[in-house]
């Protein structure tokens, strides 16, 4: 299961809708960040999915997403394993 981390700091369980809920399509990974993805790999086999026009369309810093990364990130964020990537 993928995790969305939106800006204010809440999170939500995303369930991946591709072959039995174990990938995430890009469909449903630009839908959960509002645009088109950029990946950010983080440790352990994680990704965290961005909207790469977020800083343009003017996103607020997601705090939790900025910690994770150790680099500015903006937008609603999707953790997910890598093996949940279509």
């Amino acid at each position: 299961m993928a995790t969305l981390i939106k800006v204010d700091g809440t999170k939500e369980t995303i369930i991946p809708e591709k072959n039995n809920g174990k990938l995430c399509s890009l469909e449903q990974m630009q839908k959960a960040v509002g645009g088109y993805i950029e990946l950010v790999y983080l440790p352990d086999h994680k990704i965290m999915v961005v909207d790469e026009e977020g800083i343009c369309k003017n996103k607020e810093q997601n705090t939790i997403a900025t910690n994770m990364a150790n680099q500015i990130i903006v937008g609603d964020v999707l953790i997910i394993k890598d093996t949940e990537i279509e």
